[in-house]
């Protein structure tokens, strides 16, 4: 029972035992006056009326009116003159008495009142004696209405004072509510803290809460930032801070057999051809400042430009891998001219300081193998005596529509959207234990009828270009819906970083998700790491506006920036999906299988489920579920 519904039973307990102490004493005091009221009314009234006839001719008719006079004007119960001995001479008397109060009222509380008794002279003789009762149920009257009276100002005060009371007591209990829903957000990981009240009592023991849900945000503050140097001890070279080979070419690989957004990219490597001279001159200290200046740079030019990430190879080698169509030729130019600049001095100490740098067109038709055998191939092709920059194009690449104009695009894109030839294809994510968590939807797109349905990666970029990429964004979600309404298993979608930041996009959610609320909790939707924490106050309105729908919200692609992960922990969030470049291999990389777990204990302290993307081979399978992954989602999945 509710602390308010207690103090309403205790203000009521309370009034009755008042009201019933009131009513008692009250009724008992008034009784007793209204008897002794009565009682100085009928012996004044006895002496009255026996003096005016004392003074009168004892005429019995006369004496007989002036009685019966009094008796109908005096409200009496009864009126008796007797002679000296006794003997009755005239009586008057109301047999008609009836109180308008409860019989048992009057049954409880009897009112007597002794009648008034006075001598009758007939000059120096009695003539008689008068004895005058006066009636009681004005008495009773009046009591009865002073019990009422009581018992309605009793309710009116107990119903103010209960609401009053109520009222006083829900501001009292406020804390007390918020610290209960401090609890139970601990409860469900959410590490959230509430203003201290001013009740010492209170005050305290929120002091107390808060304390403990900020030493936990710092624990789990702590262990990002040790998971975050776990990875890069994993993961990149000391020396240079870039991507060590292994990471580098599972990042690169991770980028092409993704057919959702990678449609063709470019790789660039530079050799620097004399590095043992270099070495041999400068000493191992002034090299390893070389190479980390050269690192710093290419650092700095991925931070700028986000489609690019660079790693170091081997000693001499530096890679840097677009996931964009760029011209490789530019590209090439523009990194060469970058390490050449934080090179500096050294190429007036060291005049044939040699930097081949050479590219390749990449395009999602590479797999792991071909890039290993692509970068080797780049590396045997450079050399002191090759040209400054080659080109080594993938004779396999075939892109549709490569040549296509803006307007052609229009006309494709409006037509197909206005044809409504979109579908979601399927590819399953299970549980460790095989069952289905939802089913990963990305959307296809059919150009041109009965022609091929083509991937995002081929469409996306050119309908961002023609701002038709939010009416693609309302048509996935309604196509969803609609197949959720029609009994599909729970659905998963990539929400695009424009699409969760534009409130267009939003509201048709809402209003879809609003309709349909019995389809909600099967949708999960997801949002890109990066699009994540570059833009967290607007992924905050989106989790605050749409969880409380019903769906599933999560993020996908996780790894790059493990160490903001505890700022995640608020926004109610249900799953992350961790990037496929840090599953790859995982199964013999011991240091990506320590990353992992740690990884997978933060998220599961703050509950989130952990998904592993981009699982290849049936090793990686057997790995995960030791490391603490809840589900997983590739091509090693096979349903059934």
């Amino acid at each position: 029972m509710s602390l308010i519904k207690e103090l309403w039973m205790a203000i009521i307990i309370a009034m009755a035992l008042a009201f019933g102490a009131s009513i008692v004493v009250n009724t008992v005091s008034s009784k007793h006056y209204l008897e002794k009221q009565l009682e100085m009314k009928n012996i004044d009234n006895a002496v009255s009326l026996a003096l005016s006839i004392s003074q009168m001719e004892k005429d019995p008719v006369v004496i007989n009116l002036m009685l019966s006079a009094q008796f109908d004007n005096g409200h009496y119960q009864h009126i008796r003159l007797t002679d000296p001995n006794g003997k009755l001479m005239v009586e008057r008397k109301n047999t008609n008495q009836s109180p308008d109060v409860p019989i048992w009222f009057s049954k409880l509380i009897h009112i007597s009142a002794p009648p008034g008794i006075a001598q009758i002279q007939n000059g120096w003789s009695q003539y008689g004696t008068l004895s005058l009762e006066s009636t009681t149920e004005f008495a009773y009257q009046d009591l009865w209405n002073g019990t009422l009276m009581t018992l309605l100002w009793s309710t009116i005060i107990a119903t103010i004072t209960g609401l009053i009371g109520t009222v006083i007591l829900k501001r009292i209990l406020r804390p007390l509510t918020e610290m209960v829903d401090m609890a139970e957000a601990i409860g469900d990981q959410n590490f959230i803290t509430i203003r201290e009240p001013k009740t010492i009592e209170f005050k305290t023991l929120a002091k107390a809460m808060n304390r403990l849900s900020n030493r936990i945000k710092e624990m789990l503050k702590d262990q990002s930032q040790l998971l975050e140097e776990l990875r890069l001890e994993a993961n990149y070279d000391p020396i240079s801070g870039l991507m060590n080979r292994k990471y580098f070419i599972s990042r690169v690989a991770a980028h092409v057999s993704n057919e959702e957004s990678f449609n063709e990219g470019v790789l660039v490597v530079s050799h620097i051809s004399n590095l043992a001279e270099i070495n041999e001159k400068l000493g191992g200290v002034e090299t390893d400042a070389l190479l980390q200046k050269m690192g710093n740079a290419l650092q700095a030019m991925c931070h700028q430009c986000h489609s690019l990430i660079a790693g170091r190879l081997t000693g001499a080698d530096f890679a840097i891998f677009s996931n964009q169509s760029v011209d490789q030729h530019a590209l090439a130019t523009q990194i060469k001219n970058v390490q050449l600049k934080a090179v500096g001095d050294l190429q007036e100490t060291f005049p044939n300081f040699n930097l081949s740098t050479v590219s390749s067109k990449v395009s999602k038709s590479d797999q792991l193998e071909g890039l290993k055998k692509l970068i080797s191939a780049i590396k045997e092709t450079t050399g002191p005596n090759e040209a400054d920059i080659m080109d080594l194009i993938n004779r396999n690449y075939n892109t549709t529509y490569e040549d296509s104009n803006e307007a052609e695009w229009r006309n494709m894109l409006t037509a197909s959207l206005d044809a409504q030839r979109l579908k979601l294809a399927v590819y399953p994510v299970v549980s460790t234990a095989g069952q289905m968590i939802h089913q990963e939807s990305p959307v296809r797109l059919q150009l041109e009828q009965d022609g091929a349905w083509i991937s995002a990666a081929e469409f996306i970029s050119w309908a961002i270009k023609l701002d038709l990429i939010t009416r693609i964004d309302d048509m996935v979600v309604e196509f969803a819906i609609k197949s959720l309404a029609g009994g599909s298993q729970p659905i998963g979608l990539n929400v695009s970083t424009g699409a969760m930041c534009n409130p267009s996009y939003l509201d048709k959610l809402t209003a879809l998700l609003t309709a349909h609320a019995d389809n909600a909790q099967n949708l999960w939707l997801e949002v890109p790491e990066d699009g994540v924490f570059n833009n967290l106050n607007e992924f905050r309105h989106f989790c605050k506006v749409l969880k409380p729908l019903g769906c599933k919200l999560g993020v996908e692609h996780v790894g790059a920036q493990i160490s903001r992960l505890s700022e995640l922990h608020d926004l109610g969030l249900d799953y992350i999906k961790i990037d496929a470049s840090l599953i790859r291999g995982v199964d013999s990389n011991t240091g990506n299988q320590a990353f992992l777990k740690g990884l997978c204990l933060i998220a599961h302290s703050i509950g989130l489920m952990t998904i592993a993307e981009g699982v290849h081979t049936d090793s990686e399978l057997a790995a995960l579920p030791a490391l603490g992954i809840d589900g997983m989602t590739g091509p090693a999945i096979k349903l059934g």
